[in-house]
């Protein structure tokens, strides 16, 4: 059993890199950790490698960083979480209030009214003529925050992909 401590750092690091790509645009905050422990495979990988009785067990490191790289690469774990969550957010769209303009639900900052909606921390909703916006908290990146959109017209953000239907993840650039 000494050769566990050689073995989880990546699976840790693959199960961090999974869970912040879930958040649309990814998770700037998991991301950090899983570097810190894809380094640590990465030193773990050497150790086994160079030592003869651990040999047959460095195989795990690159096998789990090529799987890794496959699912981020295929959205598979956003598309996953969204599949479990879509059920759940269309209906949290469709209770929002129909003004036509600027429903705001919590305040982000202060940590009021962020809603588990499916998977997805949901800390604002703004509701614009013709699509919704859902603000997920701790989504995006340095300069930009991410959410899902539900739009039946025009897209309000700096980029957006396609997720199902009529769902879109969005990005706004600061």
């Amino acid at each position: 059993m000494r050769w566990l401590w050689l073995v989880v750092p990546p699976v840790i690091a693959a199960t961090a890199s999974m869970i912040g790509a879930i958040f649309p645009g990814g998770s700037l905050y998991i991301w950090s950790y899983a570097l810190m422990f894809w380094i640590l495979a990465a030193i773990a990988w050497c150790v086994l490698f160079f030592l003869r009785r651990y040999r047959k067990w460095a195989a795990v490191g690159p096998l789990l960083a090529a799987a890794t790289c496959a699912a981020l690469a295929a959205d598979l774990p956003i598309r996953l979480a969204f599949a479990v969550s879509e059920r759940a957010l269309s209906a949290y769209v469709r209770s929002l209030p129909m003004h036509p303009e600027s429903v705001t639900v919590g305040d982000v900052e202060a940590g009021l009214g962020v809603e588990w909606v499916g998977l997805f921390p949901v800390g604002r909703a703004v509701r614009h003529i013709g699509s919704t916006d859902l603000g997920v908290v701790g989504s995006g990146g340095w300069l930009e925050f991410c959410g899902l959109t539900y739009s039946t017209g025009t897209i309000r953000a700096t980029s957006a992909d396609h997720l199902s239907g009529r769902w879109y993840v969005t990005c706004e650039a600061f």
